[in-house]
């Protein structure tokens, strides 16, 4: 199978100075509201690395603006093992697609179950926030392995399509993200509910102790 890429695209005279500088990725998160993902994304190593999804991100993004902008040659060089990496990552990348339909579905649900009982609105909340957590988890999955695979095989792909590649790792990230704001959202909706539960206990012991 061949791919798009050239050997030879990389600029050895550029400086690492980018890499150094602000992350313009970081820069497109929100104060307060995307500051857990961050940490998150510190924390997330690349397997077999050191190195943080974000850094990695970083470090990718860098590499392209150092190629060949004419680099446009498809690949046909591929190792069998190269085939099954790739397939291999694009595996984790339906997943994701899979665990966000899962979650939007679990989502319209719980907007339905508004005027269903305090049980079902709990339970249709508590399925909602579970789907969110295993969108969160699908999505780090892909973003890392589809760094993973360009960080072990760097070549690979053409300029233009490597900056698609790196582009498609920030939109999974950009997903996990969107997902850990759910997960907020759906776990603020919970404590509220159990609050009107609380709340009907307390009125309805009162009545009770009032009754005797």
């Amino acid at each position: 199978m061949s791919r798009p890429s050239s050997a030879g695209s990389n600029k050895s005279t550029d400086s690492y100075s980018s890499v150094l500088s602000d992350d313009s990725y970081i820069a497109t998160l929100k104060p307060g509201i995307d500051d857990g993902f961050k940490a998150m994304l510190n924390e997330i190593k690349m397997t077999d690395s050191e190195r943080t999804v974000l850094k990695e991100r970083k470090v990718q993004s860098h590499e392209l603006k150092k190629r060949d902008p004419t680099d446009t040659a498809r690949r046909t060089d591929w190792t069998p093992q190269m085939e099954t990496e790739y397939a291999a990552y694009k595996a984790k990348v339906k997943e994701l697609e899979v665990a966000k339909a899962a979650q939007e579905a679990s989502e319209k649900l719980a907007k339905q179950s508004k005027k269903a009982g305090i049980a079902t609105q709990e339970k249709t909340r508590q399925e909602a926030l579970a789907d969110d957590e295993k969108w969160l988890n699908a999505a780090v999955a892909a973003a890392t392995a589809r760094l993973g695979f360009m960080k072990k095989h760097p070549n690979a792909l053409s300029t233009p399509s490597t900056q698609t590649h790196i582009k498609a790792a920030e939109d999974n990230l950009n997903s996990a993200k969107n997902a850990l704001r759910e997960i907020a959202t759906q776990k603020k909706k919970i404590a509220d509910i159990k609050k009107i539960e609380a709340a009907k206990a307390a009125a309805a012991a009162k009545a009770a102790a009032k009754g005797k």
